[in-house]
């Protein structure tokens, strides 16, 4: 082959290349318009005071808080690790109680809906303990308890706070008999409905904290993946050491490590750090 044909030949491969790279750059760009002008017709919108939810720590909202890098952080290891792989469901579990789950699966789920390439769906599972209705200041609104109890359908469930592409399903008060109802047939009914609903969405799972009951562990069978949050002063290693004896570890993204204070002398009057170990 001539040098000239050569040279033709690598042109013509490099523009093919560039149009490609220009397609995917649309369509990317396409998707992201699409997701940015979402109207919702059925989720019920309550828009909330952003200060008030900030009283709350859910500081991800803010992009001038410095917490609100963390959590972007978190977010782009996470989405690393299932993107590609198709994981869509997290599930959010404490070791024990106050160790900062919901806090942190709020602030999860927000900061992945600014993401660009999905929204995201935020599940109070804590059946026994709900909390996401109080941190997003929701007051008393039906939730899983009216799904499962009484049949109402999920879309007069679902509850936009004002924030863009993220959507909360609350627990809708506490559930008695939550194990049998989790690891029932309309459970994973539940999760298949939601995980199939909207193929850009990320499902974030509240659940409680796993050395304090079964639940944890029986949703941890419908999950794609597991992320746990352990709290300075408050878990301990037994508790650590317990639960690393019964998480699925193939599941296992890894623990984030709740009131961690950096040294850094600059950030130390910041009261709330997260430390990770994915």
């Amino acid at each position: 082959m001539s040098k000239i044909k050569k040279a033709l030949e690598r042109l013509k491969s490099e523009s093919q290349l560039k149009e490609i790279k220009e397609e995917k750059a649309e369509r990317k760009e396409a998707i992201s318009e699409k997701l940015e002008k979402i109207v919702y017709t059925k989720t019920k919108v309550i828009h909330v005071d952003p200060e008030k939810l900030k009283e709350n720590k859910i500081v991800a909202i803010d992009e001038e808080d410095p917490l609100t890098d963390q959590f972007k952080v978190l977010r782009t290891r996470i989405l690393n690790r299932t993107r590609a792989e198709g994981k869509k469901t997290i599930q959010v579990s404490g070791f024990g109680i106050d160790e900062g789950k919901s806090i942190i699966a709020s602030n999860l789920a927000i900061a992945m809906a600014k993401e660009t390439r999905q929204t995201t769906l935020l599940v109070d599972l804590d059946l026994r303990n709900p909390s996401i209705h109080k941190l997003f200041c929701l007051g008393d609104v039906k939730g899983l308890k009216d799904y499962f109890e009484k049949g109402v359908p999920l879309e007069e469930l679902f509850i936009n706070p004002g924030i863009p592409k993220f959507t909360i399903l609350p627990a809708g008060g506490k559930i008695i008999g939550a194990p049998e109802i989790l690891g029932s047939p309309k459970m994973e009914t539940l999760v298949k409905e939601l995980r199939e609903r909207y193929p850009d969405r990320y499902i974030i799972f509240d659940t409680p904290g796993m050395n304090i009951c079964p639940d944890p562990l029986i949703v941890s069978e419908y999950m794609d993946a597991i992320l746990l949050v352990a709290r300075v002063g408050v878990t301990d290693q037994d508790a650590i050491k317990s639960v690393m004896k019964i998480v699925p570890k193939e599941k296992l993204l890894g623990i984030v490590l709740n009131d961690f204070i950096w040294a850094d002398e600059i950030m130390s009057y910041y009261k709330y750090r997260y430390k990770y170990y994915l």
